[in-house]
C-alpha cells in the first residue's frame, strides 16, 4: 500500500474525510494515478497515520474517506534531538538532511561558524531549506516515521549555544574523550531533550571549542581518524542516538 506525507498546506482533515489539492493532489493523481476506490496511506508529520479510501478525482483536487487510524508502531525517538549542522560546501548538505532524517531527528539547523564558506542571502536561504524540508519528507516517509524532521533558518554558533537543551554535545577531532565516556555522564540525568554540533569543512575553531565548553556542552571525538564532514554528520548522529538509547 502506498504511503505518502499529507502536507497541511494541501489537506484539509476532520474526523472521517479528507480534502486534497495542490501538489499533493497533483502526485497522488498524476505520479501514482490513484483513481476512485483505491486506498492509502498517508501521515501528517505530526504523529498521525490514516489509512484513506479514495472517493472522488477531479482535476485538481481528491476527496477521500478516513477508514481508519493507524496505531503505529514506535518508530520516534523518546527524546527530541537536534542536529546543529555547520554548513558544508556545495550539495552535502542534501546528503545530510536525507540521511539523518531517516534517524529520527527532530530537527536539522544550519549553522554559520567561523568556517563555514560562502555567502547566504535571503533568496538564497529561503530556496535551499524549502529544499532540505523536500528532502526531509521524503527521508521521513521512506524510514516509516509518523514525524517529519523540522529544518530550521540559519543561525549564528553562539545563537546555537544559547539554545536550551538538556544535553549538548560538540564533535570535535582534537577531542580527548570518546562519546560514549561523555554519553556515560548523563546517567542519572531525566532528559527530554539533546542537541549536537558537527562542523563544516575544517571542523569548529578551537576559540569555539572554548566557547561551547563555557555554555556546559561536552566535547566528543569520533576516533582517530578524520571524515568528511557528511560522513561525520550521519555517524555522529546514529552513535549520538545510539548511546542515549541504551543508557
Amino acid at each position: 500500500m502506498k504511503r505518502i506525507y499529507l502536507d497541511t498546506k494541501d489537506c484539509s482533515i476532520n474526523d472521517e474525510s479528507i480534502h486534497i489539492a495542490g501538489d499533493t493532489c497533483h502526485y497522488l493523481l498524476n505520479v501514482l494515478r490513484m483513481r476512485q476506490g483505491d486506498v492509502f496511506l498517508g501521515f501528517d508529520g505530526m504523529g498521525k497515520e490514516y489509512e484513506i479510501k479514495v472517493c472522488r478525482c477531479e482535476k485538481k483536487s481528491i476527496t477521500g474517506t478516513i477508514t481508519s487510524l493507524i496505531q503505529t508502531a514506535k518508530t520516534e525517538l523518546s527524546f527530541k534531538m537536534t542536529v546543529f549542522q555547520s554548513i558544508p560546501k556545495g550539495n552535502k548538505m542534501d546528503f545530510i538532511v536525507r540521511e539523518i532524517s531517516q534517524l529520527g531527528v527532530k530537527r536539522i539547523v544550519p549553522v554559520i561558524s567561523s568556517r563555514v564558506i560562502g555567502s547566504f542571502s535571503e533568496e538564497k536561504t529561503v530556496y535551499k531549506i524549502e529544499r532540505w524540508e523536500k528532502i526531509a519528507v521524503a527521508s521521513s516517509s521512506v524510514a516509516g516515521r509518523v514525524l517529519v524532521t523540522e529544518i530550521g533558518k540559519p543561525v549564528s554558533f553562539k545563537t546555537a549555544l544559547e539554545s536550551p537543551t538538556d544535553i549538548s554535545i560538540l564533535f570535535w577531532e582534537g577531542a580527548t574523550e570518546l562519546l560514549r565516556k561523555v554519553v556515560k555522564k548523563y546517567t542519572c540525568i531525566n532528559f527530554v531533550s539533546v542537541k549536537i554540533f558537527i562542523g563544516a569543512e575544517g571542523g569548529f575553531s578551537d576559540d569555539e571549542v572554548e566557547m561551547a565548553s563555557h555554555y556546559n556542552t561536552a566535547i566528543a571525538s569520533l576516533g582517530n581518524r578524520i571524515l568528511k564532514v557528511e560522513t561525520a554528520s550521519v555517524i555522529a548522529t546514529a552513535l549520538t542516538i545510539y548511546e542515549l538509547e541504551n543508557l
